[in-house]
């Protein structure tokens, strides 16, 4: 185990001084290089997997058109807002694996970009070492994963977590573990560089352009868009999160997804002198008060980021009150409840926070049976070319961003990938409505 390191950014550049792709010149070398009847490539959904498989696909030289449903960088799905969390910390060993590999793959999109996207702080797990499972797993059990992958952390008492951080009133019997292979991802540079580098590299993509019908054939996929527009492509990626089954129900295919509204509301803190200071992201692991959902204890923070406004903290409950299962249903105004949770939380135990939230907002977390990825290609069910659409849903994913959009181009051009995604398969129990493997 290793003593805590202060917070950096991943390097932009490798030792050889790597310098930025010059996207003027690669616009100019790989655009019109294609004729315009038939795409290698159509990617359904422009949030940041479908923009990583487009970046992936067009890298390779493959003709490639994504449909957006909204505006680019909208706020209708699940990568709304400033952060979102890498981490590391897993209680399962394929996740652990992943991420460590998805650390790689983000390392290197920073040096191909040359943008700051992930900025390592750190991160604090902490709460009761005998809470069993939840969305995000535990607290203890990563720690197997962190040991066999040779990742430092560091175990702390209450008493030392109040200290390094503006908590108080922590109970005894809480434990901390702090593991510095974790950060906080810069969500909308993140969004911006995988559309700017796709387009670099030759993609089209469209936006406002809703598919409302798709057939698949053993060599051919149709998509067709609200305007009556139609695109033809030899394969289809489709990565439309919590519209997932709008898509897939033209062919006969319905997933078991619960969508949950999730909450999240920014507080304002104390700008000094002797100012409140989050040095990482946070997790506090604890069963809910009475043992009902409703009132759950698991809660997260984000320290103040470069790339947020000044002055103002993240906390929110890892949990939602409205779970949905068409995004239609969605309130858009977030749930009191939710809301509640912080501000009585932060008041409980948080040091120089003002417990009445500066803003709010809501996002579409997509959820399999499982808390899982879906991340294969359509049923048998479809017919003979059910292969030639590969489909990737549910989960909290945007910490794989790179290395999803590079599983789901190994996918549709080989057929295969060399990573492990065995957990993933849409044929699981309870993820298909219909059990058509038993059909």
């Amino acid at each position: 185990m290793e003593s805590k390191k202060p917070a950096t950014s991943i390097p932009l550049k490798d030792q050889g001084g790597k310098a930025k792709i010059d996207l003027a010149q690669s616009t100019k070398s790989f655009a019109n290089t294609f004729t315009e009847d038939l795409y290698d490539v159509i990617i359904i959904g422009g949030g940041p997997i479908g923009l990583s498989a487009a970046h992936n696909s067009s890298k390779l030289g493959k003709k490639v058109l994504l449909l957006e449903r909204y505006n680019f960088f909208n706020q209708n799905g699940s990568s709304n807002d400033f952060v979102r969390l890498f981490r590391t910390m897993y209680k399962e060993d394929y996740l652990a694996d992943l991420a460590k590999e998805a650390l790689d793959l983000w390392k290197e999109l920073q040096k191909e970009s040359g943008e700051e996207l992930i900025w390592m702080t750190g991160l604090l797990n902490f709460g009761d070492p005998t809470y069993e499972d939840g969305p995000e797993g535990n607290l203890m059990d990563p720690v197997n994963n962190l040991k066999r992958l040779n990742m430092p952390y560091r175990v702390l008492t209450p008493a030392q977590i109040m200290e390094e951080f503006p908590f108080k009133d922590l109970p005894d019997n809480f434990v901390g573990i702090w593991a510095q292979d974790n950060g906080c991802i810069n969500v909308p540079s993140v969004l911006r560089t995988l559309y700017r580098l796709a387009l670099a590299y030759g993609a089209k993509l469209v936006q406002h352009a809703q598919v409302i019908d798709m057939k698949v054939g053993e060599n051919l996929v149709e998509v067709k868009v609200a305007n009556g527009t139609s695109y033809k492509a030899k394969k289809c990626i489709v990565t439309a999160g919590a519209y997932t089954n709008n898509i897939l129900s033209s062919v006969g295919v319905e997933l078991n997804l619960k969508i949950w509204e999730m909450v999240y509301s920014y507080f304002s803190t104390n700008p000094g002198p002797k100012g409140t200071f989050f040095p990482s992201a946070w997790f506090q692991f604890q069963d809910p008060t009475g043992g009902d959902p409703a009132k759950s204890n698991l809660l997260y923070g984000f320290p103040s980021l470069p790339w947020m406004p000044p002055n103002l903290v993240r906390i929110a409950v890892d949990n939602a009150v409205n779970i949905i299962d068409d995004p239609k249903k969605r309130l858009i105004i977030p749930s009191d409840n939710d809301v509640q949770i912080a501000a009585d939380y932060i008041e409980k135990h948080c040091v120089g926070v003002d417990n009445v939230p500066n803003f709010s907002g809501s996002c579409l977390m997509t959820n399999a049976i499982d808390n899982n990825f879906i991340l294969d290609s359509l049923p048998s069910s479809v017919g003979p070319g059910h292969k030639n659409v590969v489909i990737f849903t549910a989960g909290w994913a945007f910490k794989f961003t790179p290395l999803l959009g590079k599983i789901l181009t190994e996918l549709t051009f080989d057929g295969k990938t060399p990573h492990n995604i065995s957990n993933f398969k849409i044929t699981r129990p309870g993820v298909l409505k219909t059990d058509f493997a038993k059909l």
